[in-house]
């Protein structure tokens, strides 16, 4: 997405952004890199704000402060995906539950890193399923996917669109409502296991930049998130493009923050 955005914007910016891939600690590396660079809005994160959600509230490293940064705009919501390997011939999740049930503890279960939005799904499915699985976090969405394709990984919580069905299962849409990607899909919801944390980013900025260099940007981050070329790209992984201004991103930030602080406690991801 990141790279289609790129393109689309090259067509309302002077220049073509620069695209900088930097993964790793469920992305609160790219904000620690963030928060070193020029305050001019000449680097910018195009990503989800869960960095800024829920590990303010962790005790790990690197240590984010909301107050270094400032939304530009949002531009996206994404369900996520229990997903499995085919090689276990399972027909729905209640033939999962079953499976985690007769093998407790043994089955494995793939996410996207400590505290992370793949991981507190997937505590929050076993606790309210009643099983215990093996978590097992990964940095490279490419190994987990291979992963589940030869079978070391029995499920996941991940991404949608992101690989062959041929191959690995989709079983349950983590969401209210079904999307066009998946339209038979039962969503989350619909089988008794609310999703947890919402999946929702867009664009940041350090904090310090001016304020008409941030309405510079959204107003560029607007056009660019229309073009047919971006929508398309965004269809075809699951994701819905939602564009709201800096202020609104902003106080959704805050909000699910204090509402997270609370789910973490619970999920024994930190302490009360």
């Amino acid at each position: 997405m990141a790279r289609r955005l790129a393109e689309a914007l090259s067509l309302h910016l002077p220049e073509r952004p620069v695209v900088m891939n930097r993964d790793g600690a469920s992305g609160t590396l790219a904000f620690a890199e963030l928060a070193q660079s020029p305050a001019d809005g000449s680097s910018v994160i195009f990503g989800a704000a869960s960095p800024l959600v829920v590990h303010p509230h962790l005790r790990r490293d690197p240590k984010l402060d909301p107050a270094d940064y400032r939304p530009v705009c949002q531009m996206f919501e994404q369900p996520l995906v229990l997903v499995v390997s085919r090689r276990l011939e399972l027909r729905n999740v209640a033939d999962l539950v079953e499976l985690a049930k007769k093998r407790a503890g043994a089955l494995k279960f793939g996410h996207y890193g400590l505290a992370s939005a793949t991981h507190i799904e997937l505590l929050g499915f076993a606790r309210t399923a009643g099983v215990e699985v093996i978590e097992v976090p990964y940095r490279a969405h490419g190994q987990l996917v291979a992963d589940l394709a030869s079978g070391a990984l029995d499920a996941a919580i991940s991404t949608p669109g992101t690989f062959d069905t041929g191959v690995i299962q989709p079983l349950m849409l983590i969401a209210g409502q079904p999307i066009a990607l998946y339209p038979d899909l039962p969503t989350s919801a619909s089988l008794g296991f609310p999703p947890a944390l919402p999946v929702f980013g867009g664009v940041f900025a350090r904090a310090g930049t001016s304020d008409e260099t941030l309405a510079r940007l959204a107003r560029a981050f607007r056009a660019a998130s229309e073009e047919p070329d971006f929508q398309a790209t965004a269809r075809r992984l699951g994701v819905l493009t939602i564009f709201g201004d800096g202020d609104a991103f902003a106080r959704r930030i805050k909000e699910e923050s204090l509402r997270v602080q609370a789910l973490l406690g619970r999920l024994g991801l930190v302490s009360q």
